[in-house]
C-alpha cells in the first residue's frame, strides 16, 4: 500500500466512525427523549397549581362547581381517540359505566375525538360537539389523551392503573368518583 491509499483508508475510518459516533449520540438522544416523555405523561398533564389530588384516587379535584347538563345530571366523559392503545385498553371498563346503578344520575360520554363519536350511543356521529369539545380543551389544554373529565370538578389524563393492568381499580376509581359527583 502506498502512502495516499494509507491516507484514504485513515480519512474513511474517521469517517465511519464519526457517523457512528453521531448514529450513537442520535440514538441516545432519543431513548433519553422517550423515557422523558413517558415520565411526564405518566403524571398530571395540566397544570396542577389549582388541583389537589383526591384521596384514594388517582384522579385530581380541580376545585371547580360541578358541571350538569340541562337535567342536572353531571356530565362523566372520557376523551380518546381510535388509535390510542392506552384508549382502546381503558374502552370497554370506562364504556361499563353505562350498565351501572348510577347511570341514569350521570350524563356518560365517550368521546373518539379523531372521528367525532361519542361510542355510547347507537348512532355514529361525525363532530364532538363545540359544548364539549370545550370541556376538553378547557380541562386538558395540551390536548393528551385519554383524558376523562368527571363533572370538571374531577379530572385525570392518562390511566391511573394502566401500568398494573388492573381493570379492576379503574373501575372502581371511577365508581368513587362518581360517588362524589352525585352525593
Amino acid at each position: 500500500m502506498d502512502d495516499k491509499s494509507v491516507g484514504q483508508n485513515i480519512e474513511k475510518n474517521i469517517t465511519e466512525i464519526k457517523k457512528s459516533t453521531l448514529g450513537f449520540y442520535l440514538i441516545a438522544f432519543i431513548i433519553v427523549a422517550v423515557m422523558i416523555y413517558f415520565v411526564v405523561s405518566d403524571s398530571w398533564g395540566g397544570n396542577q397549581e389549582n388541583q389537589i389530588s383526591v384521596e384514594g384516587s388517582t384522579f385530581y379535584d380541580t376545585g371547580n362547581q360541578i358541571l350538569v347538563d340541562n337535567s342536572g345530571r353531571p356530565y362523566v366523559i372520557l376523551f380518546s381517540t381510535t388509535w390510542c392503545s392506552h384508549c382502546q385498553w381503558i374502552a370497554d371498563t370506562f364504556d361499563s359505566l353505562a350498565a351501572e346503578n348510577f347511570s341514569s344520575q350521570i350524563n356518560l360520554q365517550h368521546w373518539e375525538i379523531d372521528i367525532g363519536d361519542n361510542t355510547l350511543t347507537s348512532w355514529t356521529e361525525t363532530e364532538v360537539p363545540q359544548e364539549i369539545l370545550n370541556i376538553y380543551k378547557k380541562y386538558n389544554p395540551e390536548g393528551s389523551i385519554p383524558t376523562f373529565v368527571f363533572g370538571g370538578k374531577y379530572i385525570r389524563i392518562g390511566n391511573g392503573y394502566e401500568r398494573q393492568g388492573d381493570l379492576n381499580a379503574e373501575m372502581n376509581d371511577f365508581k368513587l368518583i362518581i360517588g362524589k359527583l352525585i352525593e
